[in-house]
């Protein structure tokens, strides 16, 4: 924990959407030492119920002002088309100097929005916590979830330096470590490196089907394909809002395939084996430095 923040200042934290990501901010919250009140908010009793039942938060209410009333940091961890709607529904009754963040993939639109709707009694900064799974609901929640995960962090000019400071903290003591971020540049970063692939790996389910070719597929295949068994109503927020990012990358990708393509046809194997090695020697260096104090699954 760093020595310039202690979680214990905060006395109530209010979790918006105690799924698998917010559920996993309440456990990683008290393995941190956190003494206070996890409040999960949320749109339906079923959740709240089994978020209380795997201990990820102390209290529950299906009632934004109840929810948010009080609360010192506040964490919208729904959907992003859910957004606008609680934020209308919370925004007269945040305590003035309350903290806010975000962990939605895309920050262009979230954070325009949110700037454009809580009151300036109350300080916002957006972040993208990278952890998560294929797999939805609080049942799948870990409080390491976010050990030695990247947390970006994207202030904005109106952003104090200070709320900028307590957000990185908050991560950091949940076990990430953070970096900053302009929204435009996240945005149009992360349509190359996770909005794209969901779509790719989607892509390849689709293309699969014709002729029955999934049937013969092998562990490769479920690999390269994993994230297109992730929740579709997400996705589809998180492709809409960075529509811009994505479209710049389809045509990355696609200037990639054709380069792909004109070496196949000059049955270049040279070219070929450059192209993969290349791509290899980038990879492999990537996980050496990026996960190297992290076992990884096989």
């Amino acid at each position: 924990m760093h020595k310039d923040f202690d979680i214990n200042s905060l006395k109530r934290i209010c979790i918006v959407g105690a799924g698998l990501l917010g559920g996993s901010i309440g456990l990683a919250l008290r393995a941190a030492g956190f003494v206070g009140t996890r409040v999960g908010l949320g749109r339906r009793a079923i959740s709240l119920e089994k978020a209380l039942a795997c201990e990820a938060v102390d209290e529950v209410t299906l009632e934004p002002a109840e929810g948010v009333r009080g609360a010192d940091l506040v964490v919208l961890c729904t959907p992003i088309g859910h957004f606008e709607g609680l934020l209308d529904a919370m925004r007269a009754h945040l305590e003035p100097g309350a903290l806010v963040t975000d962990i939605a993939s895309t920050k262009v639109q979230v954070v325009r929005l949110c700037e454009r709707k809580l009151p300036r009694t109350v300080q916002f900064v957006g972040s993208h916590p990278m952890a998560g799974s294929e797999k939805t609901g609080v049942e799948f929640a870990r409080a390491d979830l976010f050990e030695l995960a990247l947390c970006i962090v994207t202030p904005t000019p109106r952003t104090a330096e200070s709320a900028v400071v307590r957000v990185r903290r908050f991560w950091e003591t949940l076990g990430a470590y953070t970096m900053t971020l302009s929204p435009g540049k996240h945005d149009r970063l992360l349509a190359r490196v996770s909005h794209l692939p969901h779509a790719l790996a989607t892509a390849l389910v689709t293309m699969s089907l014709t002729e029955d070719a999934i049937d013969l597929a092998g562990p490769g295949f479920a690999d390269v394909t994993r994230l297109a068994s992730g929740d579709p109503a997400m996705w589809v927020d998180i492709l809409r809002t960075n529509r811009r990012g994505v479209l710049s990358a389809i045509d990355r990708l696609t200037a990639e395939l054709q380069r792909l393509r004109r070496r196949l046809e000059r049955d270049d194997a040279a070219g070929l084996h450059k192209w993969l090695a290349g791509a290899k020697a980038a990879r492999d260096a990537w996980i050496s430095s990026r996960y190297r104090k992290r076992i990884l699954p096989s």
